[in-house]
């Protein structure tokens, strides 16, 4: 069995919003290993040093020392990750699967440093589009049905796909 996890237009807010709490459950989960060192385990760190604390926090619980260091290695890909999806959304105005794409749509103007955008508005704008903001009035998502403002045509290559016997 396969799993995958597909983003679109329907669902990618909830991406945001997951990998958002993600990362608040994750920097909880730091902050619980470090209070925990501080009640239940006898360190000297202001005596001995940082490598003889690491010993004494591992050895008083091995348990959490390994929490502390799964939650450290996942903070470090969540936060790359956000911060790579709020990048692509805010400043380019895009979509991951648009950017690595860019070139087989016929609407982006793509050189060899850029891809130009037809729904990229400005940081601000993109960011109040995506996460439809409002603000008694004064912030409004734009919503435009990018279906009937432009047609797509596919390219279909010999062998690819199934084919029915």
């Amino acid at each position: 069995m396969c799993a995958c996890i597909c983003l679109g237009a329907g669902n990618h807010r909830y991406f945001m919003g997951y990998l958002f709490f993600l990362l608040c459950m994750i920097c909880w989960m730091i902050y619980g290993c470090i209070s925990y060192w501080g009640i239940h385990c006898d360190t000297t760190y202001s005596k001995d040093g940082f490598w003889t604390y690491v010993t004494q926090i591992a050895t008083c619980s091995p348990w959490m020392f390994w929490m502390f260091l799964n939650s450290v290695f996942h903070l470090m890909w969540v936060a790359v990750l956000l911060m790579c999806q709020m990048y692509q959304i805010s400043c380019l105005g895009i979509t991951t699967n648009e950017r690595m794409n860019a070139r087989r749509y016929k609407h982006f103007k793509v050189t060899t440093t850029s891809i130009e955008s037809p729904f990229n508005h400005g940081c601000i704008r993109n960011i109040i589009d995506f996460f439809e903001f409002r603000c008694c009035g004064l912030f409004r998502p734009v919503t435009v049905d990018w279906t009937r403002q432009y047609t797509i045509e596919y390219e279909q290559t010999s062998g690819s796909g199934y084919q029915l016997v």
